[in-house]
């Protein structure tokens, strides 16, 4: 099962994980209902299709599922792709009492765009900008680099930052997922829609972030509130 490793103390009050594991044990990792602020830094040591909580299996490829891990995330939204040498993923945890959470889901993640955008523009990236409704656009329900959804980074028209989340009574787990590299052919190639409609809608759906992931890191942890 995933480990926690390396815990840092950040100023505000944010505690930080650097966790471990395949993409399927990071993703059944429940928060303590009792967590207070905590990012947890994902070390994924496979790479696996992540379907969202309403997706049918179907959604992926038939010989993929047979030959790779197919994953199933309990927030909702598209799939993507979890890639050890692609993606950096980084999950915030908070709890109701923070006044951070918003009950509306429409705008509960829109202050962590914000902590993203900063993070992109102390990395070179300063055109970017959070997103601030659900567009799922023709492909967003299949993929969810296709979309655009409330909190999410756009760079230039394409998604920098994904973010989902899964609400407990207690905590609010929101999932993001960057890309340093894009692999489109990859994604489509473990999905079992073919279109080339969805071919061409992923080939420019995603902004790469040129930089390594500690440097990622420390970018996004500096950029948290205060």
């Amino acid at each position: 099962m995933s480990t926690k490793t390396e815990p840092l103390s950040i100023q505000g009050g944010w505690k930080a994980h650097r966790l471990s594991g395949t993409v399927g044990e990071l993703h059944a990792l429940s928060p303590d209902p009792s967590a207070d602020r905590e990012v947890w830094l994902m070390s994924p040591l496979d790479t696996a299709l992540v379907l969202g909580s309403a997706q049918p299996e179907e959604t992926a490829s038939s010989p993929i599922t047979e030959s790779a891990a197919v994953v199933r995330r309990r927030s909702g939204g598209g799939a993507v792709l979890v890639a050890p040498d692609h993606s950096v993923w980084i999950d915030v945890v908070i709890g109701r009492s923070d006044p951070l959470w918003d009950d509306d889901v429409n705008r509960a993640s829109l202050w962590l765009g914000e902590a993203w955008v900063a993070a992109l523009a102390s990395l070179g990236i300063t055109h970017g900008e959070a997103f601030d409704r659900y567009e799922p656009g023709p492909w967003g329900r299949l993929a969810c680099f296709a979309s655009r959804g409330p909190g999410e980074v756009l760079v230039g028209g394409a998604k920098a930052v994904g973010i989902t989340q899964r609400r407990t009574r207690t905590t609010a787990r929101f999932q993001t997922l960057l890309y340093r590299h894009w692999p489109p052919e990859e994604l489509f190639a473990r999905l079992a829609e073919s279109s080339e409609e969805l071919r061409n809608a992923l080939s420019s759906a995603a902004w790469p972030v040129d930089a390594q992931p500690d440097d990622i890191h420390a970018a996004f942890l500096a950029s948290l509130p205060r």
